[in-house]
């Protein structure tokens, strides 16, 4: 492969009123390795301290880094880390001086005993397997070793590798599935096929009809929703903002798994402008873009000429088997854009008549859920001393709770405001037991945000980096951690590939309102510290209509993050005038969106609170899946009040939902804007 020189500097003019000044650009391409082995170190720290100019490198461990030479003095500290690695550090004039001679940097594997994960791969082997069902393979599957803690995740073809032995037992299920156990009798490749859960179907079928169908245009005639046998979603007039003023505008955030493609300088290409639709081809390397049929008249391309506002409705067709009429074109999806007419209205009243009978009557109490404490918290506090109280955790630790997160968990809980440092150390402890399972590993680093242990976090998500790098969820995750940490130029950083679409292993089209949220919230709460970084300002203004950007700001911002795609639970929210709406993560109700989470490896939700009327919002939350209860499902529930405001109040809670047995009010928020 053709590599760019190591060191390229070009001479840039720009000119004053009176006299001129010259820049100088640096460009520095490199690539980070570990030392023994010559293979890639992906998600390498690279930057210079205290200048806010800094990048990660890619999955391949290689970076490139810009900078004007004038921002950077020659005896300016240039800092490479990784996890597990010894900190490499020079001055930039050592630096210059390396590069002329290499672009390979070499980390050598750190032998502190405090870092987080050690090697212990000896004497392990891996099992190879497909997963796969009658119609093919499965994406997204979970593969456990029975009584540990490893799991593994099944690829686009349904292939997976795990570390077991001999005399394991493979446990593999997937959401809608049979879950299936394989005696590892040998070293072979496994080849298993999950069967449908009939009951499960059952309750989708049962639950389908039941709803109120709506009519949809379907490129055929009009079909009830639930006779189409594919994916569809709708937009009315009433969901596209008065501020858009293209059809980009109107489409871009209001359908999940939709993106619109960019040129190299990251604005939006014109006329030439692409929107991919995952569902369509855009889950295969070979992405088809989606077309367009206004009122009969199909266009390959973006319609521009059409005015946003006098649109009655968008349907998209994502699934290939609902674009036959359209033939190979269809493939990426078809939007379909129906204008106004009054006809059409009548659309509207069906809507309206929908919200009838959400009159919140309930009474739901409060319950302190961190008052229900396990037996040997109380053994702790009954302790002698804090030595006893150790040495209990040791002997609970050894003989009954080897792998219970929730142990660990809980005795974090209590020791951390009595002795912090062990109190890290039973984090550290699990982590290790834990370190190739993400559900596990995402419980600790919600527990270390909740504490505002971020640079502790960090090490987490970046661990989950390198075991899951196609998952969507933690390239998020990590970049609000930096922003949290004050390392802003490498937040810019990854906001920058997420963004431009730079991830060689992730396309993060699922999270894309709530990461383009959280970028503009860096950008107006720290805008001062990006100016040096690779901020993809630009390009975050294409996702946002102007005057929503000019006026960047929410009452109420509240985010549920959950380590566990395929948990099943309620988000009830009831207005001051006592009007509820329901949230529900189910496969009943949206089996879509949660294989997709499983697919794509992400869970967060976010809701925006804006102009309510004055009083109580309330917050309640059902968990309606049964908990694992070595390792349960933990969500991570955060509220922020005045939401990219000066006067921001932010609150973090983690929730484990085992210890949910019924439907509770979670919060109650003030509102007396």
């Amino acid at each position: 492969m053709l590599r760019l020189p190591t060191l390229l500097i070009f001479l840039l003019a720009t000119y004053g009123h009176s006299q001129q000044d010259d820049w100088i650009e640096v460009n520095l391409n490199a690539t980070v390795l570990d030392y023994e082995s010559n293979e890639a170190i992906p998600f390498a720290e690279v930057k210079f301290i205290n200048k806010n100019i800094g990048t990660l490198s890619d999955s391949d461990g290689s970076f490139e880094l810009n900078y004007f030479d004038r921002n950077v003095n020659d005896d300016d500290v240039f800092q490479l880390t990784a996890n597990g690695y010894d900190t490499l550090t020079t001055n930039a004039s050592r630096l210059y001086k390396f590069l002329n001679n290499t672009n390979k940097f070499f980390l050598k594997k750190t032998n502190s005993e405090a870092q987080w994960f050690q090697d212990d791969s000896s004497g392990s082997n891996f099992i190879f397997g497909k997963i796969f069902s009658v119609k093919g393979p499965i994406q997204g599957a979970s593969i456990k070793v029975k009584n540990s803690l490893i799991e593994a995740k099944s690829d686009f073809e349904g292939f997976f590798k795990i570390k077991a032995d001999l005399n394991d037992i493979l446990m593999i299920d997937y959401l809608g599935m049979i879950e299936k156990q394989v005696f590892v009798e040998d070293l072979s490749d496994k080849y298993i096929l999950l069967k449908t859960d009939a009951q499960i179907l059952d309750q989708v079928t049962i639950t389908g009809t039941t709803e109120l169908s709506d009519e949809v245009d379907t490129g055929y005639g009009k079909k009830k929703k639930k006779s189409i046998g594919f994916s569809t979603s709708t937009i009315t007039s009433e969901e596209i903002s008065p501020s858009a003023v293209t059809i980009v505008d109107a489409i871009r955030g209001k359908f999940t798994n939709v993106q619109v493609a960019y040129d190299q300088s990251g604005a939006a290409t014109g006329n030439n402008q692409k929107i991919y639709v995952r569902g369509g081809s855009l889950s295969i390397n070979n992405s088809a873009s989606a077309i367009f049929d206004v009122e009969g008249f199909i266009y390959p391309d973006v319609p521009d000429f059409i005015d946003p506002q006098q649109i009655e409705s968008i349907t998209l067709l994502r699934s290939m088997s609902a674009t036959n009429k359209y033939g190979s074109q269809g493939r990426g999806g078809v939007f379909l854009i129906k204008m106004k007419s009054l006809a059409r209205k009548t659309q509207r009243l069906l809507n309206t008549l929908k919200v009838k009978g959400n009159d919140y009557t309930e009474q739901i109490y409060s319950v302190d859920l961190d008052s229900i404490t396990p037996f040997y918290i109380n053994d702790y506090k009954q302790a002698n001393s804090l030595i006893q109280a150790k040495n209990q955790f040791f002997k609970l630790q050894k003989e009954e709770y080897v792998l219970s997160i929730p142990f660990y968990v809980e005795s974090y809980n209590y020791f951390k405001n009595i002795d912090k440092d062990f109190a890290d150390l039973i984090l550290k402890m699990i982590s290790q037991k834990a370190k190739d399972n993400p559900k596990a590993l995402k419980t600790i680093a919600y527990k270390l945000e909740e504490s505002g242990d971020y640079d502790q976090a960090k090490i987490l998500y970046k661990r989950l980096l390198t075991i899951r790098p196609s998952d969507e969820q933690t390239y998020r995750d990590l970049a609000l951690i930096y922003k949290e940490t004050k390392e802003y130029e490498l937040a810019a950083s990854l906001y920058n590939k997420i963004l431009k679409n730079k991830l060689s292993q992730a396309n993060i089209l699922g999270l894309q309102e709530t990461i383009v949220n959280e970028a503009s919230h860096l950008y107006w709460t720290e805008m001062d510290k990006l100016v040096l970084t690779d901020f993809p300002l630009k390009t975050l203004k294409t996702f946002v209509p102007k005057n929503d950007w000019n006026n960047f700001g929410y009452d109420y911002r509240i985010v549920f993050d959950w380590n566990d795609p395929a948990v099943e639970f309620n988000i009830q929210f009831v207005d001051p005038k006592k009007k509820y709406f329901n949230w529900s993560h189910t496969i009943i109700d949206d089996k879509e969106i949660l294989e997709d989470e499983l697919n794509y490896g992400y869970n967060t939700e976010e809701f925006i609170i804006e102009k309510s009327d004055k009083g109580k919002w309330i917050v309640n939350i059902e968990n309606f899946s049964i908990e694992d209860e070595s390792n349960p499902t933990y969500m991570k529930y955060t509220v922020y009040k005045n939401y990219g405001r000066p006067n921001e109040i932010r609150k973090v809670e983690v929730l484990d939902l085992s210890k949910l047995k019924q439907k509770v009010t979670l919060d109650i928020l003030s509102y007396f804007n």
